[in-house]
This record gives structure tokens, C-alpha cells and sequence, in this order.
């Protein structure tokens, strides 16, 4: 099962995304028709509401007077969190079990307008966040019979765009047309949410291209990065010591593949061990038969380099991630090299140059890796002569 986090502003046009998205095949949780149902007549949400905000938020019959509620709690930002307090959990609960119902190859979209408000991004496997322009927005909300003042005090109470896409795999503009909407979806439907969810479930990893292809730096890999860590933290807990970007797409300015490489760092690979089946589970499957990096003529023992593999389920976002011992020989070479670059312009065009001369020379990225293992032995002089001067050391 793949499980996808869908959200946006109010009048960003989420809804028709859910509803396509639906119509697509997948198993829609709405978080709106969840929170209506958790106070619903008779309920112990109901009578909490009630409890907190006096009886005057209910109508003759007995039923919440939504309109007196979302006057109140839409002015009053005390009073908003007050409420939220007592519907998110109770909609988190109702949500998780609807998810477990849902065929083990379902794709589950929840829609869930605060995401991003509440720290739910990690919890999915990926989040898709609409969006449109603030006076496009105020346009729907008011044609839809909402007053301009209310239209404006329900978007500032909700997460800027900035915040949303944060948290955002995909973003989908819906400044067009339905049809343009829809195209988009479908898109998105058919190229990455259904053969992730395939990979997921068969612990199949999204591999790499063979063929080489280098990329100029692009500023969305540390965002990339970011998403990832925090969903990683999500499943490790506090067997994670500290989840770092490594590898080429770490470094400004630097040419890579577009890959993203992460070190997790534990006290044992027991830990390792332990958290490799809830990895797995959360779509990131350990890649057998690798145990260990190459060694290095400083620590030329195997077992400073030992490290367990896991690689990413998703064929948009092509991760892989190594797990290794705090303080072993492979995990102080990951991080002084990144910060050796980093700090070292002129070692980073060095490598840049390297780096595409071998891929002009070499037709598999197989082939390309083994090809740059002689840099590394003469460069790993300069980074710890660097390290000397600088007086670096892992934190």
C-alpha cells in the first residue's frame, strides 16, 4: 500500500485533485468528512466541543452550529488550537483505520487540509500539495458565496505556500483549466504513484540509471534531502544518531547525478539490523550483498568500513541510503568529504572536472563509479590536510 498526504490552501482546488485522483482508483480519506463525523450528533467529539466552547455552538436540535464555531475559531487563533486539539486525534484514529482496511495494493490519498500545519508530512510516503494564486483563491471562495472577509481570514489562518511546499514531493499548479488539472493528475497517476506503490510493495528498489547522466546542481536537492531525513527519523526513531546528506548532491555548486545520497549514523549496526524490516516497510528496502565500502590506505581493515544499504521505492526520487557506525573509518570519510568540498572550492571544481571527463569516458554509471575510486586515494591527502588546518571534526 502506498500512502500519499494530499493538501493545499482553501480554493487551491484539492478537492477536484482528490476527486480525480479518486476516479483514478485510488482510496480517498477526506479529513473534512472525518472531523464532521467525530462531532457528528451524539458523539463523545460533540460533547468535548460543547464542554470547550459553551452550548451556544449548538443549534435547536442538538447538532453543531458550524457556522457560530468557524466565526469563533477562525478569529481567534487560542481558540482554533483549542479545537484542533480535540478533532485531530480523533480523526488520526478514524483515519488509520480506514487506511488498514484498504487492499494491501491500494493507493490511500488522505486529504488532510493542515498537513503541514500539524507535522503530518512524514507520516506518508508522499505528499502532493495544489496550488494557486492567492487572488485566484479569494476569486473561488467568494463565488462560492463565502464573503471577502471570511475568504481572507480563512486563507491567513491556514500555512503559507512557502511552508506547504516545504513539506510538498509534488506540486500542482492549478491556475488552468479542470482539463489541465486533470491532465497533471494523471500524469502524476500513472509515472510515479503507481509504480512506487508496485515498487513498495514487492520491496522492489527504484534504481538508478545505467546510463550516465550529469546534472547541473539544482537547489531542490537539499529540499529533497530534508523530506527524506525527516520521514527516515519517522521510522528509526532514536536509533537514528544524526541522518546527513552526503555524496555529490550535498555539495553547492556541484555537478552529480541525480541521486540523493544519505548516512544515517547509529551506535551498532545491530540497530541497523533492527530497524531494516521497518525500513523496508516504509519503502525503503535494504539492498543485499553490499556490507561494506571500499577501504582506504589509512584503515585498509574491512570491518572500519562496514555499513548496511538501503535504497528508495520511489522513480522520482532515486535515494540511496547508507547506514554506518559512529566513529568508523567510512563514516568520517562521508562527512569530511562533503565539507572538505564545500569548504574547498577550488577541490569541488577539481572534482567537477573529473567527474564529467569520466563520464564522457565511460558508458554505464557501474563503470563510472569504479572509475573514480583513484580520485578519492589522491584526494583524501588534501581533505585531511584540510581537516588538519581547519581543525575539523565530526560533531
Amino acid at each position: 500500500m502506498l500512502s500519499v498526504g494530499l493538501t493545499g490552501g482553501i480554493g487551491a482546488g484539492k478537492s477536484t485533485v482528490a476527486r480525480r485522483l479518486t476516479e483514478l482508483g485510488a482510496v480517498l480519506i477526506d479529513s473534512d468528512v472525518l472531523a464532521r463525523e467525530v462531532i457528528a450528533p451524539g458523539t463523545p467529539g460533540l460533547a468535548k466541543v460543547a464542554d470547550t466552547f459553551g452550548a451556544d455552538i449548538l443549534d435547536a436540535t442538538g447538532a453543531l452550529d458550524r457556522a457560530a464555531l468557524a466565526q469563533r475559531v477562525f478569529a481567534d487563533p487560542e481558540a482554533r488550537t483549542r479545537l484542533e486539539a480535540i478533532i485531530h486525534p480523533l480523526v488520526r484514529q478514524r483515519s488509520v483505520e480506514l487506511a488498514e482496511a484498504a487492499a494491501d495494493d491500494a493507493i490511500v490519498v488522505n486529504d488532510v487540509p493542515l498537513l503541514a500545519e500539524v507535522g503530518l508530512a512524514p507520516t506518508f510516503d508522499l505528499v502532493i500539495v495544489v496550488e494557486a494564486s492567492h487572488e485566484l483563491r479569494l476569486e473561488r471562495l467568494t463565488a462560492r458565496g463565502l464573503p471577502a472577509e471570511q475568504a481572507q481570514a480563512r486563507i491567513a489562518a491556514q500555512a503559507s505556500d512557502d511552508v506547504r511546499r516545504a513539506v510538498a514531493d509534488v506540486v500542482i499548479d492549478n491556475a488552468g483549466t479542470v482539463d489541465d488539472l486533470n491532465a497533471a493528475v494523471d500524469a502524476l497517476w500513472h509515472e510515479r504513484l503507481v509504480p512506487f506503490e508496485d515498487n513498495k510493495r514487492n520491496r522492489r528498489i527504484a534504481r538508478r540509471s545505467e546510463t550516465i547522466t550529469m546534472a547541473d546542481y539544482s537547489p531542490q536537492w537539499p529540499s529533497r534531502f530534508e523530506r527524506l531525513a525527516a520521514r527516515l527519523r519517522h521510522v528509526m526513531g532514536d536509533k537514528a544518531l544524526r541522518v546527513d546528506h552526503v555524496g555529490s548532491t550535498a555539495v553547492p555548486g556541484l555537478v552529480a547525478k541525480d541521486v540523493i545520497d544519505i548516512q544515517i549514523t547509529v551506535a551498532d549496526l545491530a540497530d541497523a539490523d533492527a530497524a531494516a524490516e521497518q525500513l523496508a516497510a516504509a519503502g525503503f528496502p535494504r539492498l543485499e550483498g553490499i556490507t561494506n565500502d571500499t577501504p582506504k590506505p589509512f584503515a585498509p581493515e574491512v570491518s572500519q568500513w562496514r555499513k548496511r544499504m538501503h535504497c528508495g521505492c520511489d522513480p522520482r526520487n532515486i535515494t540511496q541510503i547508507h547506514i554506518r557506525q559512529v566513529d568508523s573509518a567510512g563514516w568520517r570519510y562521508a562527512l569530511l568529504f562533503v565539507d572538505w568540498l564545500r569548504a574547498d572550492t577550488a577541490a569541488r571544481d577539481d572534482y567537477a572536472h573529473h567527474k564529467r571527463a569520466l563520464a564522457n569516458d565511460h558508458a554505464t554509471t557501474s563503470d563510472y563509479a569504479d572509475a573514480k575510486e583513484p580520485w578519492f586515494d589522491l584526494a583524501l591527502p588534501r581533505a585531511e590536510d584540510w581537516a588538519k588546518r581547519t581543525n575539523w571534526h565530526p560533531a
